[in-house]
């Protein structure tokens, strides 16, 4: 992580706002200063500088400086309901879709490696659309171990993975922990032999393959519609 980050667009400058987080200033367009006027305000309202540039060269003409968001220790998530493991995912558009979609439907947190998966940068929070403000995170050495802590603590291990049974009869029980692999090689050995169960989406097209995101957010959110039924 570097020590200071820019948050492009509306939406991820909103969320992290909204998220209490550290922001040093905020630049704005010129041109677009009436349309970020509502932005403008709270801004001024809560404090931050607020500045007015020319032809300002930031995705939808409005950007943020903020301090990379703290990861919480793992302990914090021994005692929530549903957690999310990423494990090599390393295409920050997928960690950030996917980030964004946990946030939207209520996930607990996430679990990152801090080796071979994206980190939390720039990109990442712009196609988070600023979840990673509001979604607790935490960033460990070795996934492996990650887990075993997880079941010790009573946890359902669930492996999203192609040949897993579909989506839709699957049983599992909460607390529960949701591994996503990556975008290439799926699920690991080492995390299968760890998951309870592994659980996977039917295909019937001809193209037999889902983008990492999507396959996920299918998933947590049935994972969700079993609590909201």
């Amino acid at each position: 992580m570097e020590d200071e980050l820019k948050i492009e667009g509306r939406n991820s400058v909103v969320e992290a706002l909204k998220s209490g987080v550290s922001i040093q200033k905020i630049q704005v367009d010129k041109r677009l200063t009436p349309r970020y006027s509502d932005i403008i305000a709270y801004a001024r309202q809560m404090g931050i500088p607020v500045q007015e540039v020319p032809s300002l060269k930031a995705k939808q003409g409005i950007l943020a400086y903020t301090f990379p968001v703290e990861p919480k220790d793992v302990e914090y998530f021994f005692d929530k309901n549903f957690v999310v493991l990423a494990d090599g995912i390393e295409d920050p558009h997928n960690l950030g879709a996917i980030m964004r979609t946990a946030e939207c439907a209520g996930v607990d947190g996430i679990v990152i490696p801090k080796h071979r998966s994206a980190i939390i940068s720039e990109g990442l929070i712009s196609s988070s659309a600023g979840a990673v403000f509001h979604l607790p995170f935490t960033v460990v050495t070795n996934t492996a171990q990650a887990v075993d802590r997880f079941l010790d603590r009573g946890f359902f291990v669930l492996g999203a993975d192609p040949g897993g049974e579909p989506f839709f009869r699957v049983e599992f029980r909460f607390p529960l922990l949701l591994i996503i692999g990556g975008e290439d090689k799926g699920l690991r050995p080492i995390m299968k032999r760890r998951c309870d169960k592994l659980i996977g989406i039917p295909m019937e097209g001809k193209i037999t393959s889902l983008n990492t995101s999507v396959s996920a957010g299918i998933i947590i959110y049935e994972i969700k519609s079993r609590v909201w039924r």
